[in-house]
C-alpha cells in the first residue's frame, strides 16, 4: 500500500502549475522522492502535449532498478504501465491516502511487476509497519501476549518458502523459542494468497498439524486483496514466483474514482 501512495505522489507531481512537463522531470521528481534508486526509465505519452495542461495523459511507462523507497523498503525492480489517465488538477494539492480519489476524474489501469531480493524482503518484514501487520494478523493487539524478537525468510523454487523465527512468551518467561516453518504460497482467483503444506517445529520439536492449521487459517483470511476494494482499488496478482534469493509478483490495479467527490 506505501508503494502505491508513493508512486500516485510522483504521478500526480508531473502536473505543474504550467502543466508541461518533459520526461526527464519525472526522472528528477522519482529520485527526489526516493531514497536512492539506481537507474530510472520514464516515458510520458502525451498526444497532443496540450493535454497535460488539462491534467491528462495518453499512457506512462515506468521502470526503477534498485529502488530504496524508504529506509526499510527497497524493490530490485519495479515496472509500471498505466493507460490514459486524467486528474482533477484541482484537487491534486493536499491529496493523502485517505483522499487520494478526489484527484482521479476517470478510472485508472496500471499493470506491474516487481522483483525483490531476499535480504529485502527480510528488511521489511522487520520493519515497525510490518511488525504491526504481523501482530494484527496473529490476533495480537499488543507485545505484552507475543514478542517478535526475530523473523526470516529462506525463499525456495516453486512458491515454497522457510521461516525462521525467535519469539517470547509470557507464559515461558525469558525463555526465548525457536521457531521454524515451512510452507508453499498458492494464488486463488488472482485476490488471495492461500498459505498450504505448512509444516513447523518448536525448539526442534515437531508442532502439531491441528495447531499450525489453524494459524494458517488465520493469517490466510488476512492476505486477499478484496479487502482494498472497499478503498476504491482492484488489485490481482497473475504471477507470483520465488527462487533462490528472489521473490517475483506481476499483476495489475484499477483504481476508481470517487465521482461525487470529483467536480
Amino acid at each position: 500500500m506505501e508503494i502505491f501512495v508513493i508512486f500516485t505522489t510522483i504521478i500526480m507531481s508531473l502536473f505543474s502549475v504550467s502543466g508541461f512537463v518533459l520526461n526527464n522531470s519525472l526522472t528528477s521528481i522519482i529520485r527526489n522522492k526516493s531514497e536512492s534508486v539506481e537507474e530510472v526509465n520514464v516515458r510520458v505519452n502525451s498526444i497532443p502535449t496540450h493535454q497535460l495542461l488539462k491534467g491528462e495523459t495518453d499512457s506512462i511507462q515506468l521502470s526503477l532498478k534498485q529502488w530504496q523507497v524508504t529506509p526499510y523498503l527497497k524493490l530490485d525492480l519495479l515496472e509500471l504501465e498505466g493507460d490514459r489517465l486524467k486528474l482533477n488538477l484541482r484537487e491534486i494539492k493536499g491529496i493523502t491516502a485517505n483522499n487520494w480519489q478526489k484527484a482521479l476524474k476517470s478510472p485508472v489501469n496500471i499493470g506491474w511487476r516487481m522483483v525483490m531480493t531476499e535480504n529485502d524482503l527480510n528488511k521489511i518484514i522487520m520493519s515497525p509497519p510490518a511488525q504491526s501487520i504481523i501482530s494484527k494478523s496473529t490476533g495480537n493487539s499488543s507485545q505484552s501476549d507475543f514478542e517478535l524478537l526475530d523473523l526470516a525468510f529462506n525463499l525456495q523454487p516453486n512458491n515454497r518458502i522457510f521461516l525462521d523465527s525467535k519469539i517470547k512468551l509470557p507464559i515461558r518467561g525469558e525463555e526465548i523459542l525457536n521457531v521454524h516453518l515451512e510452507l508453499s504460497m498458492e494464488l486463488k482467483k488472482g485476490h488471495t494468497l492461500i498459505i498450504k503444506d505448512l509444516q513447523g517445529t518448536l525448539n526442534n520439536r515437531q508442532l502439531s498439524s491441528k495447531l499450525l492449521q489453524g494459524f494458517a487459517d488465520n493469517i490466510n483470511t488476512q492476505l486477499s486483496l478484496r479487502n482494498l476494494e472497499k478503498s476504491g482499488i482492484t488489485m490481482r496478482i497473475l504471477q507470483l514466483n520465488t527462487d533462490k534469493d528472489k521473490l517475483e509478483i506481476a499483476g495489475f490495479v484499477h483504481l476508481k474514482p470517487d465521482l461525487d467527490k470529483v467536480n
